[in-house]
């Protein structure tokens, strides 16, 4: 991250805001739905999103490839995957890791 500015929207990304709740409050809240034997893997698998998906968010909105309707489409979908159970919210999660890849490509 290049400017002061770019630092304090990944910071509100990683720890949230009084209204929104931040990347790693909600990588809480999936790892509590996994079991223990997937909880290691899962949460080095979305701490490395989250750094890619908050560095890319936190750019000015011209240079930036993740926008805030996209974060709230990926939500969704996690939320949704979560109530599928473990194996395809783990499925869910390495799709979403590809598709972040393939973006910022």
């Amino acid at each position: 991250m290049e400017t002061k500015r770019e630092r304090e929207w990944y910071r509100k990304f990683q720890k949230g805001t009084f209204l929104i709740k931040g990347w790693q409050t909600r990588q809480k809240e999936i790892l509590k739905t996994l079991p223990e034997t997937e909880k290691g893997r899962a949460g080095d698998l979305l701490g490395q999103l989250g750094e890619k998906i908050g560095k890319e968010w936190a750019k000015p909105g011209q240079e930036r490839r993740i926008d805030t309707p996209t974060l709230q489409k990926w939500g969704k979908r996690l939320s949704q995957s979560q109530a599928d159970g473990p194996d395809a919210l783990m499925a869910e999660i390495r799709q979403l890791d590809q598709t972040v890849d393939d973006m910022l490509a």
